[in-house]
């Protein structure tokens, strides 16, 4: 892989956690009802400063962006999978 092409480590573990938890959310509805309702009453009381909303709008649009690339990402027929679980061989003894 192309060093210049990978993405840095912090925006990937943020996209990861965004689509954990978007996936999280979308399980459940009555738990993301709540959430949402959860969220509203906590921002409402917190969030007094305007920068904070315009951070937060900006966030909210940087996930959607990462999440409309991730979607529309077309995988050709036939390609391997990404990832391949092969189990390891257990070492037993003194681990070194």
């Amino acid at each position: 892989m192309d060093p210049t092409s990978a993405i840095p480590r912090r925006r990937f573990v943020k996209l990861l956690a965004a689509s954990a938890a978007t996936l999280a959310m979308s399980q459940d509805p009555a738990r993301a009802a709540t959430a949402s309702t959860q969220r509203r009453s906590t921002a409402t009381s917190t969030s007094g400063s305007s920068a904070l909303e315009k951070e937060l709008k900006s966030e909210k649009k940087s996930v959607a962006d990462m999440l409309k690339v991730v979607r529309s990402y077309k995988l050709p027929a036939g390609s391997p999978p990404a990832l391949v679980f092969r189990p390891m061989k257990a070492r037993h003894g003194r681990s070194s």
